[in-house]
């Protein structure tokens, strides 16, 4: 197993903290790899019984916020994938989006899923620019 001295760990208190045994983003190679992140408080609080509005708006919260741990933005992705257990939700996701990457869109693809007690997860790759 080989080493990984450009692999950096991304951690903030501003996101929920990692439900399962995985980090909430990592950096490497100049760019930050954001976990899937669901419609939960900083402090873990899950608002899957929140309307899709709200749990979306917070998701893109969760995202944004490990971005700018790891001297980021939403705005600055190269790409993100947004699962959803409806797509016709999509609509919804398009105006909340718009919120936190202005016309600065990164590439993105929409997967239709089946998740587990949330309406929505984003993933996202960007620029890691952490000291």
């Amino acid at each position: 197993m080989g080493t990984h001295t450009d692999r950096r760990i991304i951690t903030t208190a501003d996101a929920p903290p990692p439900a399962g045994t995985y980090s909430q983003a990592v950096c490497t190679g100049g760019l930050v790899h954001v976990a899937g992140q669901t419609p939960r408080l900083p402090d873990g609080t899950r608002l899957n019984s929140a309307p899709f509005e709200s749990q979306a708006r917070q998701t893109l919260a969760n995202v944004e916020a490990i971005a700018r741990a790891a001297g980021s933005s939403l705005a600055e992705a190269a790409f993100c994938t947004v699962y959803l257990t409806d797509v016709e939700q999509r609509g919804i996701v398009d105006s909340i989006w718009g919120e936190f990457v202005g016309a600065a869109a990164p590439a993105r693809a929409m997967v239709q899923s089946n998740l587990p007690g949330f309406s929505i997860e984003v993933t996202a790759v960007l620029p890691c620019r952490c000291a």
